[in-house]
């Protein structure tokens, strides 16, 4: 008999119950590591869109300039159709002509800002935002299931369970009235029998030199 049984089963179902939990939580996680995936595939879905906007953008003030641009440039060649039949100034036709350079120089300087500046500013934005989107993603995953300590199973003792049953057994002796033990055969541990039982008879001793000896065999409990 182990005295530990008791206590071995226990610590065995307890190691049973942290194996479960283990290995629940692993699952979690392993979940929460595909929700991470997809959420970091929307997060670059997302910074491709974001470019693509501001590129789309860039494009669509740049169609708006050459369009002024153009306009610019129709005013100036349909004025300049007149003739010069001469007696006029030198400087005929410079005025468009510098209207013309002015409105091509406020175009260039804002195709250049949209394409340049400020396309840089959105580029940047962009990168930002998804930065942020991604470790917001990644905190959302937190940490992997970790077991922990070991759970220790106790030894066995089937000394301590051999001395529980001997106890016993003593108790149950002594609630009878703690009478002679018999060995089977008839025979007991009475100060008549004893050379019967052990056979000291051939060791020399009177009865009167062992029969004294009979309550020393008899256990105490």
């Amino acid at each position: 008999m182990d005295a530990n049984a008791g206590v071995r089963a226990q610590q065995k179902q307890q190691a049973a119950e942290k194996d479960a939990v283990f290995a629940q939580q692993g699952l979690q996680f392993f979940n929460k590591e595909t929700q991470l995936a997809r959420a970091q595939d929307r997060n670059v879905i997302g910074l491709s869109r974001d470019q693509s906007d501001a590129y789309a953008g860039a494009l669509a003030a740049q169609g708006k300039g050459r369009k002024q641009l153009e306009n610019a440039a129709r005013k100036y060649f349909r004025s300049k159709g007149t003739v010069n039949e001469g007696g006029r100034s030198r400087r005929f036709g410079v005025a468009n002509y510098q209207g013309l350079l002015a409105a091509q120089s406020e175009v260039n300087s804002v195709i250049d800002n949209v394409l340049g500046r400020n396309m840089a500013y959105a580029q940047e934005g962009a990168a930002r935002k998804f930065q942020m989107q991604q470790a917001r993603a990644r905190e959302s995953l937190g940490i992997p299931a970790a077991y922990g300590a070991p759970v220790m199973l106790s030894p066995t003792n089937r000394l301590g369970g051999a001395l529980q049953i001997a106890s016993q057994v003593a108790s149950i002796y002594s609630s009878f009235g703690g009478g002679p033990l018999s060995f089977g055969g008839g025979s007991s541990l009475a100060s008549g029998n004893i050379s019967s039982t052990f056979g000291m008879s051939g060791l020399g001793l009177g009865s009167s030199q062992y029969s004294g000896l009979a309550g020393s065999f008899i256990p105490k409990f």
